[in-house]
């Protein structure tokens, strides 16, 4: 049924909540699980004063993680992608035929999430694959 899932993390308690989650689903139903964290567009003015930082937080986020659910005993691969969230989870999915995203409600704060929009509302409505949310 489900041989590929995706999860994106962000570092929330909810994201990591859903990853373990979706890695104790992939050990009992033999699924292999991508940790994937995304890195937005930020503006070309700022982007060359913060992107090494911002790639190694993301780097550590999905090192912390992967070794996390080492314990679940399932094939973990971890990448990051650029781009606006959803969209981007969007067309990983698309590209690398996922068949299951699982992925936390809401990982922003509450105003920032209301300003910027629900990820896993636009994930929900606009991706090829099934979607599960972890509350």
């Amino acid at each position: 049924m489900y041989k590929k899932i995706l999860i994106p993390i962000d570092g929330s308690d909810k994201s990591m909540q859903a990853a373990r989650h979706g890695a104790e689903l992939a050990a009992k139903i033999g699924a292999s699980i991508t940790l994937i964290h995304v890195i937005p567009i930020l503006p070309v003015d700022i982007r060359s004063l913060v992107m090494d930082k911002v790639n190694a937080q993301g780097q550590e986020l999905l090192d912390k993680a992967a070794r996390d659910l080492n314990k679940y005993k399932v094939h973990i691969k971890t990448e990051m992608i650029t781009g606006h969230p959803a969209d981007a989870i969007c067309r990983k999915v698309k590209a690398s035929k996922y068949d299951l995203i699982i992925m936390g409600s809401r990982g922003l704060s509450t105003v920032k999430g209301y300003l910027m929009g629900s990820v896993s509302g636009a994930v929900t409505s606009h991706s090829s694959c099934p979607v599960l949310i972890v509350h």
